[in-house]
């Protein structure tokens, strides 16, 4: 702990320990994580910069430029509704000086007596030519900003991922597919650390590792009992060995599908979790990683959403839990199997991803929008009637355009319109014929179109659950945020990513199979390291990573060695934990001030951190050597030994409450279960 805030006295130190002041000593904390580990606030330039396009300047553009310069008539081959194509410019060049934004062909020809007025007719007024300069002196000073503008594209054209000008791609890119995958993690890891002149922190302890492992593939802590059995073995493959044992475990499949839940649906209020359940959602999840399914296999009977079997009925629950709202079906679809953000192109083509266009959006939900919620006697179903969801969509000019049954990266799906104004008859003809007791299917199904003509070998599908993974077991993705894999948001290792997401395609989509090669990679057994000038991008040690509130909650039930006279399982006390602990894959993680109190006050936490109720705590009261007590309790809490600082502090504590022993026991074990060392995996 930094010495400005150190502790006075023992109980200030447990209080620093237990990282509770507030719920935001995890912010100070020199060890514990990227933003929540005491890094400086990460600050977006690319938003602030978006953010003022989009109010400022956008508006006085689609005022003066945007009908001769828009994304379909491009006059002169300049479009101007994206900050991409200002940039990338037309016949006359790029509209931009990005090196003196002054002397930009744009200020030129804006300015009241230029030789080439624009526009042709009218004067943009000079509080507008203002603005425009003030934002395009901004965005030259954006460093952060260089990585995606067209000065170094290379005349790449853009859309093309980008890598760190000192990068060197190497011979290593052009490695077949065939190969073990960890080698290929670090082969191109390693090459970024000798790039970037970074020496990569040393190989993780077998403490340290074995509980970042139990963490990561079956959600909780490891038993005591499991931690030194590990610790014991002297087998020179015991790190692959438990890598295969927990990824066969139960465990394994019940924790990936609480992660996927969490994914594809979020976290709801009791009611909506016992409605889920109900449905077979997390049933169907779980068989899922249970029997090791592919990837695409399960994708499509999520999106396709008409059951073969009773064991797949919960599939439907996707679709069905949306409760037929089309827009918000389609943002979920593109965000969780494609890994991209479709949001803002509702309203027009994204302004700095420029292959998002606004008819890839409205494409999206015109895949879904004939679906309807319907309840069988099977359960709940995603019905589809065979005519009706024929609109057009307007772009911020008011322009109209028919919405096409298309999306990234794909050619649009043929589709027969009706006439203008004619009135469609929704035939019987029109549908397969029935089978049982299920909803109709029409013989043009919008939705089955999808996923044979979109989803299937669409090449975001693997780089998605890639990049997902990735971040799950490291820390953050290799394109970060991880539902970024847009030509904005560069990856930090490109033909990483690429070669791992052909690789996962080629064997299967075979998701046990890709998180083992990541846990067997040199890079994930790295140890974390307290330095924060190290960009995180590069892996070169350990991330710290807040626990889920599932894994957090099942973890202190282990390390507490709670009792069955209570049920601790039961669904309040597990939203209770949902609702205040982060969500999976966060961008970042930040304490809060309810976390803080929730911690400290509720009667969930002190009754679980009673003698009471704890094997752990009752054991370690028989005790009678102080230094020995504290170190048990660090060792089946924390999974190590405590040091000589934290030694000296803690036995004081409790020797300075020897009258009242079981409350100083019962405040140390609190003490260090809500610590930012137990709550983070590192």
């Amino acid at each position: 702990m930094g010495t400005s805030r150190g502790p006075t006295n023992p109980v200030r130190y447990l209080l620093v320990l237990g990282g509770i002041l507030g719920g935001l000593l995890c912010c100070i904390d020199p060890l514990y994580g990227q933003q929540v580990a005491g890094e400086k606030p990460i600050r977006n330039a690319a938003a602030e910069v978006q953010k003022l396009w989009e109010s400022e300047i956008r508006p006085i553009l689609a005022k003066h430029c945007l009908d001769c310069h828009n994304g379909i008539e491009r006059s002169g081959r300049l479009e101007m509704e994206t900050i991409l194509g200002l940039y990338r410019g037309g016949i006359s060049g790029s509209a931009v000086d990005h090196a003196n934004p002054k002397s930009s062909l744009i200020l030129e020809v804006v300015a009241p007596q230029a030789k080439r007025h624009m526009p042709p007719e009218g004067q943009l007024t000079e509080s507008e030519i203002q603005q425009l300069s003030q934002w395009l002196d901004r965005v030259s000073k954006e460093t952060e900003l260089q990585t995606w503008l067209p000065a170094k594209e290379k005349g790449s054209g853009g859309g093309e991922s980008k890598t760190s000008e000192h990068a060197d791609k190497g011979p290593w890119s052009l490695l077949p597919l065939g190969l073990n995958p960890s080698q290929v993690i670090d082969l191109s890891l390693e090459q970024g650390w000798n790039a970037n002149r970074l020496i990569p922190a040393r190989l993780s302890e077998d403490a340290t590792f074995i509980r970042r492992l139990y963490l990561d593939l079956v959600g909780r802590v490891p038993r005591d009992s499991e931690r030194r059995m590990f610790l014991d073995s002297t087998e020179s493959q015991k790190r692959e060995k438990w890598i295969d044992i927990l990824l066969a475990s139960e465990e394994h499949a019940t924790h990936m599908a609480e992660i996927l839940d969490s994914v594809l649906i979020g976290r709801k209020d009791v009611a909506q979790t016992e409605k889920r359940k109900k449905s077979g959602w997390n049933d169907f999840l779980y068989e899922s990683i249970r029997e090791n399914r592919p990837w695409n296999q399960t994708a499509r009977e999520i999106l396709l959403a008409r059951p073969e079997s009773p064991e797949s009925n919960g599939a439907v629950w996707y679709l069905y839990s949306r409760q037929n709202k089309h827009q918000d079906i389609a943002e979920a679809v593109s965000k969780d199997f494609f890994g991209v953000r479709i949001d803002c192109a509702q309203c027009h083509d994204h302004p700095l991803a420029s292959e998002i266009e606004q008819r890839h959006y409205w494409g999206l939900v015109a895949f879904f929008n004939r679906s309807k919620n319907v309840d069988s006697p099977k359960g709940p179903r995603v019905a589809e009637v065979a005519i009706g969801g024929f609109s057009e969509f307007t772009n911020l000019r008011g322009k109209s355009s028919p919405n096409q049954l298309v999306f990234l990266k794909t050619e649009p799906i043929e589709e027969t319109r009706p006439e203008k104004d004619a009135k469609e008859e929704d035939r019987d003809d029109l549908y397969l014929p029935m089978v049982g007791e299920d909803p109709k299917i029409p013989k043009f199904s919008r939705r089955a179109q999808f996923v044979d003509g979109v989803l299937t070998d669409h090449p975001l599908v693997a780089k998605a659950m890639v990049n997902r993974m990735w971040g799950w077991m490291f820390g953050r993705g290799l394109v970060h945020p991880v539902d970024s894999l847009d030509s904005f948001h560069p990856a930090s290792h490109p033909e990483l990513l690429d070669w791992l997401s052909r690789d996962f395609a080629q064997s299967n989509y075979d998701l046990r199979r890709l998180l083992r090669s990541m846990a067997m990679s040199r890079a994930y057994q790295l140890a974390a390291s307290s330095d924060a000038s190290v960009d995180p991008k590069w892996f070169s040690s350990a991330l710290a990573k807040p626990l889920t509130a599932e894994s957090l909650y099942r973890s202190l039930q282990i390390a507490l060695d709670l009792d069955s006279s209570k049920d601790w399982s039961s669904t309040s006390n597990r939203v209770s934990f949902a609702n205040l602990f982060p969500d999976v894959l966060t961008e970042e993680s930040l304490g809060s001030v309810s976390q803080g109190l929730f911690l400290t006050n509720s009667e969930l936490i002190q009754s679980m951190v009673s003698t009471e109720h704890s094997h752990t705590i009752r054991e370690a009261m028989k005790i009678e050597e102080t230094n020995l007590l504290v170190d048990r309790l660090f060792t089946i809490l924390l999974g190590r030994s405590p040091d000589e600082s934290e030694l000296k502090h803690c036995v004081h504590f409790l020797e300075d409450r020897i009258d009242r022993k079981q409350k100083g026991v019962e405040a140390l074990a609190w003490s260090l279960i809500t610590s930012a060392e137990f709550r983070f995996s590192h």
